[in-house]
């Protein structure tokens, strides 16, 4: 390929980048949640409607020390000085791309995180929920060059306690591998829940046609796999002390057949200039589909 056509092929995914933000196709509609909000029935005694209401002030109080809390403690807010900031590769409004802090599963597992202590990606802002979108659909794009497809896990747990940051992890696939990522996750979970499952729920909800939101109620913990933006699986967990929690790229390492030790121990942590040499070698390709560059060059 001759030069000059590189640099076209080059131009042309870097317009594809820069149209993302602009893209009406990921503005969320906050009507998508109407259907979860209830609100409460009229008291019949003013004494219990201010004792209520005495109660909620303490209660939102309590949540927002804890979450004070687990912001200054979580080594994914952007504002604690503690972070890895050498695994953070680009950085939007409202959230960020970072390369996981123990040994990927695969070359070019990533990471997409909200900056703010988040719990889930089905209780965020439009805002965050879009340009989580926005980086989505620009790994897609760039992995599409290597020939691969991307898988897109979450598992969200212990939301009472608020202490897991919400994390979309970016896995991807060779093209053969990928098409059968869907069968290869129904059975795992399917399977699984025969073991975990007390009650008698849906064990795979399909959201290829309501998406996330509106898929399952605000507030439950679950595990969500997307295969590339319009077709995905998630499972509400039933009992989270059951629940493997690594459950997800279990199933990325038995699809690719790597070493069963590895779904047993825990995750691996990389020394840190072997860290910065994989962030190198990703922001090398990253850099025709970031669309943040968008952000720094309006601001």
């Amino acid at each position: 390929m001759s030069a000059q056509q590189k640099k076209g092929e080059d131009d042309a995914d870097m317009h594809l980048a820069r149209k993302i933000m602009q893209n009406k196709q990921f503005r969320v509609s906050t009507q998508a949640d109407d259907e979860y909000d209830f609100e409460d029935g009229q008291t019949k005694k003013s004494r219990k409607k201010q004792r209520g209401d005495d109660q909620n002030i303490i209660q939102k109080k309590t949540n927002t020390n804890r979450f004070l809390t687990q912001q200054e403690r979580c080594l994914f807010c952007l504002e604690n000085p503690n972070r890895p900031m050498h695994l953070v590769v680009s950085i939007a409004n409202f959230t960020y791309l970072m390369l996981p802090q123990w040994q990927p599963v695969v070359p070019g597992h990533c990471c997409i995180l909200p900056i703010q202590h988040e719990s889930a990606t089905r209780t965020v802002d439009d805002n965050v929920w879009v340009e989580i979108r926005n980086f989505k659909k620009c790994l897609i794009m760039m992995f599409a060059k290597q020939e691969k497809e991307v898988v897109f896990l979450e598992t969200v747990m212990g939301l009472a306690q608020q202490r897991r940051h919400c994390m979309v992890e970016c896995i991807p696939l060779p093209h053969d591998i990928a098409k059968e990522a869907p069968l290869y996750f129904k059975k795992a979970i399917d399977e699984a829940e025969d073991e975990w499952s007390q009650h008698n729920a849906k064990k795979l909800i399909d959201t290829s046609q309501k998406g996330l939101r509106n898929s399952i109620p605000k507030h439950f913990p679950y595990f969500h796999v997307e295969f590339g933006l319009n077709k995905g699986f998630v499972h509400v967990i039933d009992d989270e002390k059951q629940f493997k929690s690594n459950l997800g790229l279990n199933v990325i390492r038995g699809m690719l057949h790597l070493a069963e030790e590895d779904m047993y121990r825990r995750r691996r942590y990389e020394a840190v200039e072997v860290q910065k040499q994989a962030v190198a070698s990703f922001s090398k390709e990253w850099e025709h589909f970031d669309w943040t560059k968008q952000l720094r060059e309006t601001s």
